[in-house]
């Protein structure tokens, strides 16, 4: 999941991002009205906005239609120390889908994040679509046009959790307790020797998918 982060307060920003990422979460950081503007032209996948009020001088509501135009299913979670009714009302009307009053907690931030996600989240169903592979998550079969792979449970787990929330970076001990569970007996290298596995089968049927990783941070799927 992508995060887009419109925020000036450069330890703020600093402090948000990392706890975020360590919650899984890829983040675009913008500091200004340019930035922000430059993301209102590119063609990046956002999954959720968080926009500071205030950008320095910029008042970044004035912005908040154009975003809500790009991005219309994409909720907008505005950060602002102006916490009145009115405030939030007027915000909430202008296309923000929830409000956060300044000073907060990051586990608010977050969990506020995790609900706004909740909402906009479609029901998988039994087939999953990630660039030219669709796998079947009920004989874990993985299929590209009339090539195709049965996978093991563990190997197909694996893929499954990455490719359900594409670019969510996942760290190596998470894939461990929610592949493997607390089992003590696992192999450390046990990840690795998997996603080796699995990029083969991948690569062999054709995936356009690939399984990124990079070292001290996680894995995660792209196209």
């Amino acid at each position: 999941m992508k995060i887009l982060l419109a925020e000036d307060d450069i330890r703020l920003a600093e402090h948000l991002v990392s706890n975020l990422r360590e919650h899984g979460f890829l983040i675009k950081h913008v500091s200004d009205k340019v930035g922000l503007e430059c993301s209102l032209a590119d063609s990046d996948k956002i999954d959720v906005i968080i926009l500071d009020r205030l950008l320095g001088a910029f008042d970044s509501k004035h912005l908040l239609p154009k975003m809500r135009q790009k991005w219309s299913g994409t909720p907008i979670l505005v950060l602002s120390a102006i916490s009145t009714p009115n405030e939030r009302t007027d915000l909430l009307n202008m296309g923000a889908d929830d409000y956060l009053g300044k000073p907060f907690s990051t586990q608010e931030l977050i969990a506020r994040v995790r609900a706004l996600l909740r909402r906009t989240s479609a029901p998988t169903g039994n087939f999953i679509q990630v660039g030219n592979l669709t796998i079947n998550s009920i004989k874990r079969i993985i299929l590209v046009g009339n090539s195709f792979d049965v996978l093991p449970a563990k190997e197909f787990v694996l893929l499954l959790t990455l490719c359900q929330e594409p670019g969510r970076v996942w760290s190596k001990d998470d894939l461990l307790d929610y592949v493997w569970g607390h089992a003590t007996e696992v192999e450390t290298n046990v990840v690795e020797a998997t996603i080796t596995n699995l990029r083969k089968k991948l690569s062999e049927i054709g995936a356009n998918i690939m399984i990124k990783n990079m070292r001290n941070t996680g894995y995660w799927v792209e196209t």
